[in-house]
């Protein structure tokens, strides 16, 4: 595949019906029920696999696995392009083989038959591949060895979601079909996404004897890579002698390889997503808190504004703050209560931005450029306001399940703030060294009360404020959390070293995917401006801090300096704040890095010049992305509620704003994607956790 779209422009700012529709053999025995945290024993056997919530009764079923270990062959489809030659498709075999892990430790082995010739992206894949099918069986990574062994030099993500369902494959023992094959990326979800050549990639693996294809669901047109023309895929492969197939998710993919069905979870009615009445009014009085601060900072930006003393940046992030409040007001009376808390925590963020912008460019121009200096001082005294969050939520003593799944919360939004802090570090000196030398006079004859000027000090100053104001706002988030997030459960206390294997596993695939997202853009600029690979980082993160939080967060783990060190050094690393701090920071980052893949590379979007996104290339796909995603996160809440007694409140939470955000634009509808994402990522970790 070519770069996607909005590459170049991040350079120039420098429900789905299954394939078989019947046919397949059903596995293993059904109406197994489960009390509140009892599934350990069943679960964690070697020889078996729990599969929580396959009918609307509760029950779940039992699924035997080989104890020896199990080999598979599936052949990757590729289409080869660049050069004087046209593309052109064809399929590599890939050997995978699985066994029973007994010593808790993560075993992802990719093999290769030339030094070097599996690229980044394809292992990635293989790792992203092993965690879906581990979780799609209700095991944990650590429960078994994966290994991919794949022959000559291959790269690329679009045979991930076959490696996933072809792993599925040998962990259940169910032979592979030889004359099937598919292409699409698997998503962290365990739904399919969209991957491009298809066509080429199909004429291709039917020379070699493919009968039967899956693509991605939403894909029966795809775009040819030789012609740029739309072809019809069950056409294409009818006319050749073979029937194409479309695959919603890695159960699919394992009908199609298997010609047998695997059991899946049954989702709750959407009614069980809603949230609880405590928690709405809990969530009603933070609103109401942020709207009195809004009011306030709005009725002097609209002083400013009336008087014509507001610099046109300040007007644009007081338009954006204006924006956010309506809409939170709108959500509010509709009964959106915590999407609208959301909005209005944004709108505050950048209405206080910009009234703390005006006052540090007023004593500029009334010539206190110390004071200024002090007050961008004063306002950057992050470090120590996340120190101390990061603490308060330590300082928990969990005694049940609810508790905590309320730490990882809170950890998780407040090492968002911290990200953004850690971004914001250099931006901050940089701007210091700004005010420093106006301070001193070293401006020449700049009359810096002009409106040209003022407007050039902004431009430099506001995006400065606007990340402590990023970082501030995440900070109160994960403090506000500990109030509102708050539910009866079941009492529980975690095992700290299956906590320790579980944040183990997450940022192995984490590191993966954030490599892989390297290769996919910041490679390309470092090598095409001729400047470092860290340079090329800033630079990408500058358009996209998703992938700095991924990059972060992704070895907050092991960082041997910082306020990670520090309070693991505080807490001890054997202490429960430690273990779910490092789990949550793990989690985020191995799910921010496959939302990016799937945002760049997947649905290849195009974004304008701010980076804000215009378009996907695959919008069919996209809309069958967000449908299985929301299904598939009212089925991790069923799994969930008979592991623990009850559906996480962070997932319903994070449901009910997908639901909303599914409404808007495409960048909404991108944000509601990752949201129904981290309802299930929600749901599984509270599964992990009871059966750890």
């Amino acid at each position: 595949m070519g770069l996607p779209v909005a590459f170049g422009l991040l350079l120039a700012g420098a429900a789905a019906c299954g394939p078989g529709g019947g046919g397949g053999t059903g596995l293993g025995t059904g109406g197994k029920q489960f009390a509140p945290l009892t599934i350990k024993d069943e679960s964690k056997q070697p020889n078996q696999a729990v599969i929580l919530g396959t009918d609307e009764n509760n029950g779940s079923t039992i699924v035997p696995l080989p104890t020896a270990p199990s080999k598979g062959n599936v052949d990757a489809m590729f289409v080869r392009m660049g050069g004087a030659e046209p593309p052109k498709g064809g399929s590599s075999p890939v050997k995978l083989e699985t066994s029973p892990n007994s010593d808790g430790s993560v075993q992802v082995g990719i093999f290769e038959e030339m030094s070097g010739g599996t690229g980044s992206q394809w292992r990635a894949g293989v790792w992203v591949s092993a965690f879906v099918a581990s979780n799609t069986l209700g095991k944990d990574l650590t429960d078994f060895r994966f290994s991919a062994a794949s022959g000559g030099y291959i790269d690329g993500a679009s045979a991930s979601g076959l490696m996933a369902g072809g792993f599925l494959a040998t962990m259940s023992g169910a032979p592979i079909d030889a004359s099937v094959t598919m292409t699409g990326i698997i998503n962290p979800d365990g739904t399919i996404g969209p991957v491009g050549g298809i066509p080429e990639k199909f004429v291709g693996s039917i020379e070699k004897g493919k009968k039967k294809l899956g693509f991605p669901i939403g894909m029966r047109w795809a775009r040819s890579a030789a012609t740029y023309e739309m072809v019809d895929l069950v056409k294409l492969a009818k006319d050749k002698g073979a029937e194409a197939v479309e695959i919603a998710n890695v159960y699919d993919a394992y009908t199609l390889l298997t010609g047998k069905q695997l059991p899946e979870p049954v989702p709750v009615p959407e009614k069980e997503m809603a949230i609880d009445d405590d928690t709405t009014k809990a969530i009603e009085g933070k609103y109401k808190e942020w709207q009195t601060r809004v009011g306030n900072e709005w009725a002097a930006l609209l002083q400013l504004a009336q008087a014509g003393r507001l610099p046109d940046l300040l007007k644009n992030m007081a338009i954006v703050a204006q924006t956010y409040a309506e809409s939170a007001e709108k959500l509010h009376q509709q009964g959106f209560i915590y999407p609208a808390y959301q909005k209005m925590l944004q709108a505050w963020i950048y209405a206080a931005s910009a009234t703390d912008t005006y006052d540090i460019l007023q004593k500029i121009q009334t010539g206190n450029a110390q004071s200024a200096f002090d007050s961008l001082a004063s306002l950057d005294q992050l470090e120590e306001v996340s120190s101390e969050t990061f603490k308060k939520i330590g300082a928990i003593k969990p005694t049940t399940l609810g508790q905590h799944l309320l730490m990882i919360g809170a950890f998780q939004a407040a090492l968002r703030g911290w990200s953004f802090k850690m971004f914001a570090s250099e931006t901050i000196e940089n701007t210091k060294r700004l005010l420093g030398m106006i301070a001193q006079g070293n401006t020449g004859d700049v009359d810096l009360t002009s409106p040209e000027i003022a407007n050039e000090i902004v431009d430099q100053v506001a995006p400065t404020v606007l990340l402590i104001g990023r970082t501030v706002g995440e900070t109160a988030l994960a403090a506000q959390k500990l109030e509102f997030e708050v539910e009866k459960s079941v009492n529980y206390i975690c095992s700290i070293p299956n906590v320790k294997r579980m944040s183990t596993s997450f940022q192995s695939a984490a590191a993966a995917g954030v490599t892989y997202f390297e290769t996919l853009l910041v490679e390309p600029m470092a090598k095409q401006f001729g400047m470092s690979v860290e340079d090329a980082r800033q630079r990408v993160a500058l358009r996209e801090p998703d992938y700095l939080t991924a990059y972060v967060l992704s070895r907050l783990p092991t960082a041997e300096s910082g306020l990670p060190a520090e309070l693991k050094a505080a807490w001890d690393e054997k202490s429960v704040g430690w273990a779910l701090l490092s789990l949550a920071a793990s989690e985020q980052a191995y799910y921010t890095a496959a939302a990016l893949t799937t945002k760049y590379y997947s649905l290849s979007v195009s974004a304008d010049a701010t980076g804000r996104v215009t378009a996907v290339e695959y919008e069919k796909a996209f809309m069958n992305m967000l449908a299985s995603a929301e299904r598939t996160a009212r089925a991790s809440a069923r799994a969930a509620r008979i592991a623990t007694g009850g559906i996480p409140v962070q997932a319903k939470l994070s449901y009910q704003s997908a639901i909303l955000l599914r409404e808007g634009d495409v960048n909404d509808k991108l944000d509601a994607l990752e949201a129904f994402w981290n309802s299930s990522s929600i749901s599984q970790t509270a599964v992990r956790l009871a059966r750890n």
